[in-house]
């Protein structure tokens, strides 16, 4: 995967590393991506990266590439219909996909929330990716725009109820071809989803720290993840979840005071979820 590519962007649900579908598409710019590896934008928002680090590679980016189109990541230029297309019927075939149906259907309409529960309800490696993707994104435009890290409270909470499971990766999952054994790839797979998870849950303590909220206490959860496993193992990785991540979790945001912050978040329809 090339870091600075469309793959590794939160904003192209469809694809993250090995995993995904073979076509990507961008939900900021609205277009089928069928060359995504090779591809870039001035909004690219790393998947790979807790939101400080990855917003700050973003303003480094948009020095060499424009926000306002799809660009050919080696010549930086405006990428034509070969590389990318907003053409209704390209669309409609990708649309043939019931993850890539939900994806493309976010942000219409004011959907985003609606089609977030969608993704989580389905299950599986392609829409947990897409789900989180979609989450990171949305909760960092929510306190770009509001302010409020409350507005991404149920996705945290939807997070925290999976954290400690075993990512479900099936061998359809995978989008390219590598030259490791399939055991490999799979612990991986399930190593990268479960740092994705991590990440979004860092990125909201990352904005808590603003008002002082305990959650606060979480920004750091997928730096010391990495820090205290290691190799990338989603065995390793997952015993560390299963024994510190998920204590942590809990004490920062238990269950009584999310139902209580949800509460308060129906009554202040200022900063409720849209």
């Amino acid at each position: 995967m090339i870091p600075l590519s469309c793959v590794n962007c939160c904003y192209n649900a469809l694809q993250y590393d090995t995993l995904g579908m073979t076509f990507g598409y961008c939900t900021e710019h609205r277009r089928v991506l069928q060359s995504a590896s090779e591809l870039t934008c001035g909004r690219h928002l790393r998947k790979d990266l807790p939101i400080e680090s990855a917003r700050r590679e973003r303003d480094l980016h948009q020095q060499r590439f424009s926000p306002a189109f799809v660009s050919v990541l080696r010549s930086r230029k405006r990428a034509n219909g070969s590389y990318s297309s907003a053409r209704a019927e390209d669309l409609a075939v990708l649309r043939r996909d019931t993850v890539a149906d939900v994806v493309t259907d976010y942000g219409r309409l004011d959907a985003k929330i609606e089609s977030l529960a969608q993704l989580r309800a389905m299950g599986g490696a392609r829409s947990e990716i897409a789900m989180l993707s979609l989450s990171r994104s949305y909760v960092s435009r929510c306190v770009e725009r509001q302010g409020q890290w409350t507005s991404g409270l149920h996705l945290l909470w939807w997070t925290r109820k999976r954290l400690a499971e075993e990512p479900v990766v099936e061998v359809e999952d995978f989008r390219v071809e590598t030259p490791l054994p399939l055991t490999r790839q799979l612990d991986l797979a399930k190593w990268s989803i479960l740092m994705l998870r991590l990440i979004f849950i860092s990125d909201v303590g990352s904005y808590a720290r603003a008002n002082g909220s305990v959650v606060k206490r979480l920004s750091s959860l997928a730096e010391d993840a990495a820090s205290a496993t290691g190799s990338l193992s989603s065995h390793k990785l997952l015993r560390w979840v299963r024994r510190q991540a998920t204590t942590r979790f809990d004490s920062a945001l238990p269950e009584h005071k999310y139902v209580e912050l949800s509460r308060r978040l129906h009554r202040d329809q200022d900063i409720a979820p849209s």
